[in-house]
C-alpha cells in the first residue's frame, strides 16, 4: 500500500514538470513502472479529480490539474450549487440553487447554461467561463442579477469538477452575498449619518479604543486642542488631562459593563493660551455580544463658565444679607439725597414762578432783545402798551419798536456794548396799529450764559394836563 502511494505521488510531480502533460508510456518510462500499472494510477488520479485525460488522436495525455470530484462537492457545498458535463448542460442542481433562483427543476434540468431562462445565464461571459472551467480553468466573477423582482448580488465561482465516472465537467457555486452587500451600505450609511450629525456639533465627540488612543474624533476636538487631524490619529487621549483626572478616567472606564455602560466626569484642562478650563465629559461603553469591551464614546463639553456662575451663585448666597444691607443703606442714602433734590427742585420752581409772575406784571414794558435784534422775550405790560401778543413779538425785531434805532445805529450798539452799563434816555416806540409814543428808556446790555442780551425797560410819557 505504501508503495502505490508513493507511485501515485512519483506521477503527480513528474506531471508538474510537464504541465502539457504525458502519455501513459512516457510515465511509466519515466518511472519505471507497468503500463498497465501506470493506466491504474492514471485512473485513480481521474477520478479524483487530480489529473485531466486528453485524447489526441490514439493517445491519451494526461496532465496535473485540480478538479473536485461532484459527489464531494454536493455533500460539502452549502451554497447554491449547478453542476454542467462537458457540453455545458445541466445535470444536477442542489435544493439551495433551486430556492435561491425561484425556478423548477424540469425547467433547468437537461438545459445548456445558454438557455435556462434566467437573466444571470444571458451573459456570453456565463458560457465562456462554464468552457472553460470544464477544461480545468477556475475562475470567479460577482454579478448583480434580479431574481422574482429581487436584486441579488452574487459571486459565481466556476469550479473544474470530475463525475464518479471520470468525465470532466464545471460546477456553478452561487454565493449570496446580498444580505452582506446590504449590511455593508447599511453601515456606510450610518456612518455618513453619524459624520453629518457631528460635523457641525460644538461638543467634543471621541471613540477610545481599548488601549486608550484616539480612533475617531469631530471637528471641535481638534479646533479645541489646537491640532490638525493627522496629529490626533492615535494620539494618547488620557494625555489631555491632569495625572489625578487622569486616574479618575481609568477608574471609570475600569467599570463600564454592559448593565452600567456610561460614566461621566468634571476634569481640569489648560488651555492653548495658559488659562485652566473645565470640561464635562460622558463615557459611554460599546460591548461586543459576548460582553467584551470594544471602545468607548467620550462627549465632552466645555463648561467653565457653568462652574464660574456656580461659584459666584455660592459667593452671592453666602454675602446674600451683607449685600441686602449694603444695598438697603445705599437705597436709603440715594432716597435722602433725591428727597433734597426734589425739595431744591420744587423752591428753585417757586423762585421761578415768582420771577415770572413778577416779570409779567411789572409796571413798566420789559423786552430782551437777542444780538440780531429780535424780541427774545417780552412781558405782558408791553404787550398792552404795544399792542401785540406774545407769539407776535417773536417776529418784531428792535427797529419795528423804536422807529429812532437804525441798523447802522443797533450794529454800533453791539460793537460797543458793556455789560451792566445803564443807559436812561427819552424815545419813542410804535405800536401795532403804527402810532408813536413817546417813552422814558432805562436800558442796558446783560449776559446770560455765552449770550448778551439788550434789555429795555420802557414807560410811557403822558401829555401833562
Amino acid at each position: 500500500m505504501n508503495g502505490n502511494f508513493q507511485d501515485i505521488v512519483a506521477i503527480k510531480e513528474l506531471l508538474k514538470k510537464y504541465p502539457k502533460g504525458l502519455s501513459i508510456t512516457e510515465i511509466s518510462s519515466a518511472l519505471h513502472l507497468h503500463r498497465n500499472t501506470s493506466a491504474k494510477y492514471l485512473d485513480m488520479l481521474k477520478l479524483k479529480g487530480d489529473i485531466d485525460r486528453k485524447e489526441i488522436g490514439a493517445a491519451k495525455n494526461y496532465s496535473l490539474v485540480r478538479r473536485m470530484p461532484v459527489s464531494t462537492l454536493l455533500h460539502f457545498c452549502l451554497h447554491p450549487a449547478i453542476v454542467l458535463d462537458s457540453r455545458s448542460e445541466v445535470v444536477m442542481v442542489n435544493a439551495e440553487a433551486l430556492s435561491l433562483l425561484a425556478c423548477p427543476l424540469d425547467v433547468i434540468y437537461g438545459a445548456g447554461v445558454k438557455d435556462i431562462p434566467l437573466s444571470l445565464f444571458k451573459d456570453p461571459e456565463v458560457g465562456t467561463r462554464c468552457h472553460d472551467a470544464a477544461q480545468g480553468v477556475r475562475s470567479g466573477a460577482e454579478v448583480q442579477t434580479v431574481v422574482g423582482g429581487k436584486r441579488l448580488h452574487l459571486t459565481v465561482h466556476y469550479l473544474p469538477v470530475v463525475f464518479d465516472t471520470g468525465r470532466d465537467g464545471c460546477a456553478l457555486v452561487l454565493v449570496d452575498e446580498t444580505a452582506c452587500r446590504q449590511a455593508v451600505e447599511e453601515r456606510d450609511l450610518c456612518r455618513k449619518r453619524y459624520g453629518a450629525l457631528i460635523a457641525d456639533q460644538t461638543e467634543f465627540v471621541a471613540h477610545i479604543r481599548p488601549d486608550m488612543t484616539l480612533a475617531s474624533f469631530n471637528e471641535a476636538l481638534c479646533v479645541h486642542l489646537g491640532r490638525a487631524r493627522d496629529q490626533l490619529a492615535g494620539f494618547r487621549f488620557l494625555s489631555l488631562f491632569s495625572p489625578e483626572d487622569r486616574e479618575q478616567i481609568r477608574r471609570g472606564l475600569s467599570s463600564l459593563l454592559p448593565t452600567a455602560p456610561a460614566f461621566t466626569a468634571d476634569v481640569r484642562t489648560v488651555r492653548q493660551d495658559g488659562s485652566v478650563c473645565w470640561e464635562r465629559w460622558t463615557f459611554r461603553g460599546i460591548f461586543g455580544e459576548d460582553g467584551s469591551f470594544l471602545e468607548c464614546h467620550a462627549l465632552g463639553q466645555d463648561i467653565t463658565e457653568m462652574k464660574n456662575d456656580k461659584d459666584r451663585l455660592k459667593r452671592y448666597h453666602e454675602n446674600l444679607e451683607t449685600l441686602i444691607r449694603e444695598r438697603t443703606q445705599e437705597m436709603q442714602q440715594a432716597n435722602m439725597a433725591l428727597v433734597t433734590v426734589i425739595r431744591e427742585k420744587e423752591e428753585l420752581e417757586q423762585e421761578l414762578l415768582f420771577t415770572q409772575f413778577a416779570f409779567d406784571n411789572a409796571s413798566d414794558s420789559i423786552i430782551l432783545f437777542d444780538e440780531e435784534g429780535w424780541v427774545y422775550k417780552a412781558n405782558r405790560t408791553a404787550g398792552e402798551l404795544l399792542g401785540y401778543t406774545a407769539e407776535e413779538f417773536q417776529g418784531i425785531s428792535v427797529i419795528e419798536i423804536n422807529p429812532s434805532i437804525t441798523q447802522a445805529q443797533w450794529d454800533r450798539m453791539q460793537a460797543g456794548a458793556s455789560p451792566g452799563v445803564k443807559e436812561r434816555t427819552r424815545s419813542t416806540h410804535k405800536r401795532k396799529d403804527g402810532r408813536i409814543i413817546e417813552v422814558e428808556v432805562s436800558r442796558t446790555f446783560v449776559t446770560f450764559g455765552e449770550r448778551m442780551y439788550f434789555c429795555s425797560i420802557a414807560r410811557e410819557v403822558l401829555p401833562r394836563r
